[in-house]
């Protein structure tokens, strides 16, 4: 099998022996929903966000999302916090859709590689988004936002991603959508391809693709 020329001007013969997916906006369509409960708790609390807030808040923790929106109102973060579960549990209520190639790519990659998955969502809500989505059987490991010392854009969460999957960081491979992950992934020494989700800016990787549809990932993962 020949690699794909986009694949090889950047990867050469270098294959992953490991490969750490990002969750949210890659895997399953849940930036749509998290917009959502975001935007009803920012109009609830009436808090006015910054194009610079828009960009920390893409690919961050609940947590920060938190932190940035009860600076803008003046609220306590407890309560936004509080706010900001109340409504992504409604939304996650309706039900979880894949995004486009998810399943394919993860049952071809997890049929030459050990996968693991690294969200910047706490591990509990990281397990069941997966199992509702059909892909927790792809993945060896997990790790999240509370199964590390800092979350995304720190690069714990795909250092440990690797040590678990027992290879080198080096020796393996991240897919992202945001900025914020992909910081953590190219931090942590790992190599990385970018999908941004459609309408977001594109993240700073050695190849992007517009999504995980693209038949040039199908052909390099079996070439691995």
């Amino acid at each position: 099998m020949t690699v794909p020329a986009r694949f090889a001007a950047v990867f050469g013969d270098w294959t992953p022996r490991a490969v750490v997916f990002d969750c949210d906006g890659l895997l399953l369509d849940t930036e749509s929903v998290w917009q959502r409960a975001q935007d009803t708790v920012v109009a609830e609390i009436g808090a006015v966000l910054t194009p610079e807030d828009d960009a920390r808040l893409h690919g961050s923790t609940i947590e920060v999302a938190g932190e940035i929106l009860a600076a803008r109102a003046g609220r306590e973060e407890a309560q936004v916090l509080a706010a900001l579960h109340r409504e992504f549990d409604r939304e996650l209520a309706g039900g979880i859709r894949l995004m486009p190639g998810a399943v394919e790519t993860l049952a071809r990659a997890s049929a030459k590689v050990p996968l693991g998955c690294a969200s910047n969502s706490w591990l509990e809500a990281l397990e069941h988004k997966l199992t509702a989505g059909g892909l927790r059987e792809h993945f060896t490991v997990l790790e999240a936002s509370d199964t590390v010392e800092r979350a995304k854009p720190a690069p714990d969460m795909y250092a440990a991603a690797a040590a678990a999957l027992g290879v080198d960081p080096a020796e393996a491979l991240a897919l992202e959508d945001s900025g914020t992950g992909a910081q953590a992934a190219r931090a942590a020494g790992l190599r990385l391809i970018g999908v941004p989700t459609p309408g977001a800016p594109a993240p700073v990787a050695e190849l992007t693709l517009t999504a995980l549809t693209d038949p040039d990932l199908a052909a390099w993962i079996d070439t691995w």
